[in-house]
């Protein structure tokens, strides 16, 4: 199993929401860029070569309409993107995006290697420990450094969080639908406030 890259360069937990449905929010375009249609985006994935290989987005969900892109480009101070849609082509026009939630279909991300996964395959999986014990669900990925923490909602809606990397993620198994964990000794115990069993 290959882990995805962190955060900071990589998928972050706002990747979660709507991939059920096949939607992903990829980012949200904050304000116009110059007087020719181009629109400055804050990305949700900060995996910017994967938005690069994104075919086409989707304004809002349900989505409304669909934005080819002709070019993206990093923004001055390198946070944001620059995105330049073939139909948008005025200020007025980017104008009009401002504030709007860009999706990708979740079949329109380039295919990965079968030992990887992306972020929005795994939400909503049982996370279980060796001994089968069900441990809770994912909800989410929190950005921290040099790796992530899965975010995990336990059945008591308590939440804890595992850092993504392999001596903690034993495997991903998207064909079963389940997580299998190995936290360390009162990890879990300290997150949740409990005295270890």
């Amino acid at each position: 199993m290959r882990l995805p890259p962190n955060c900071a360069s990589g998928r972050c937990s706002r990747l979660l929401s709507s991939s059920k449905e096949g939607w992903v929010a990829v980012g949200k375009v904050t304000r116009p860029h110059g007087l020719k249609g181009e629109v400055r985006v804050q990305p949700f994935l900060s995996e910017r070569d994967l938005l690069r290989q994104i075919p086409r987005f989707f304004l809002d969900k349900p989505p409304t309409r669909s934005l080819t892109p002709e070019k993206i480009r990093e923004a001055p101070g390198g946070r944001d993107l620059l995105f330049f849609f073939r139909e948008v082509r005025s200020y007025q026009e980017a104008e009009a995006l401002r504030g709007r939630v860009l999706y990708a279909k979740t079949e329109d991300f380039p295919p990965l290697e079968e030992d990887e996964f992306y972020y929005f395959q795994i939400e909503g999986l049982p996370v279980q420990e060796e001994s089968g014990r069900l441990l809770g669900r994912v909800v989410g990925i929190m950005p921290v450094g040099p790796y992530d923490l899965l975010e995990v909602e336990t059945p008591e809606q308590d939440r804890f969080y595992l850092p993504l990397v392999e001596e903690f993620v034993l495997a991903v198994d998207l064909k079963k639908g389940y997580i299998l964990v190995r936290p360390s000794p009162g990890l879990l115990e300290v997150q949740l406030g409990k005295e270890q069993e």
